[in-house]
């Protein structure tokens, strides 16, 4: 009988909390101590336009007597419009070495070795023109340069096709 009369007390408790709860305003909860309504505008930011990409593909061999310059026109098929690297071009560069060595690209923090038979692999995003570097880590040397054009640039080295010849054949 007393274990009825202690669980009705307990339920009508337990309503009266979550009636008080209900009726409770929250602001009335929270530590602020000003009052009205005060309203926020998101901010909407627009990131600057890059310029549309191509996904281009390179191999290149270092360790010779010469430094390679990714820089010409990256076109699988050469065609009269085939622009060089530009901004917001995805090069997938492929390096190959006359000798095993690691390779470094400081500017985009990007280590790999690479030998006569494997390959180091990169896939690098140009966001600025300029030169990157790729340099041999023990030595800190050069081993390649891939030089980026901006947009307007690299459609104004574009390849012009020859004229035509006018005078007429027979």
């Amino acid at each position: 009988m007393a274990a009825r009369r202690l669980l009705i007390v307990m339920l009508v408790l337990l309503g009266l909390s979550t009636l008080a709860a209900a009726l409770v305003p929250q602001h009335g909860l929270q530590d602020d101590t000003t009052t009205g309504a005060t309203t926020t505008r998101p901010t909407t930011t627009t990131p600057p336009e890059q310029p549309p990409g191509r996904s281009l593909s390179v191999e290149i061999f270092v360790g010779g007597k010469k430094v390679p310059v990714v820089a010409s026109p990256l076109c699988e098929a050469r065609k009269p419009k085939c622009e060089p690297l530009h901004v917001g071009d995805q090069l997938s560069l492929e390096i190959l070495s006359k000798k095993e060595s690691e390779l470094e690209i400081p500017t985009f923090g990007l280590i790999g070795v690479a030998s006569n038979n494997s390959p180091a692999f990169f896939q690098l995003l140009p966001r600025e023109p300029g030169t990157i570097g790729v340099l041999f880590t023990e030595s800190g040397k050069v081993a390649a340069r891939v030089q980026v054009l901006s947009a307007k640039d690299a459609r104004k080295k574009i390849q012009k096709p020859k004229p035509k010849s006018r005078a007429r054949a027979g």
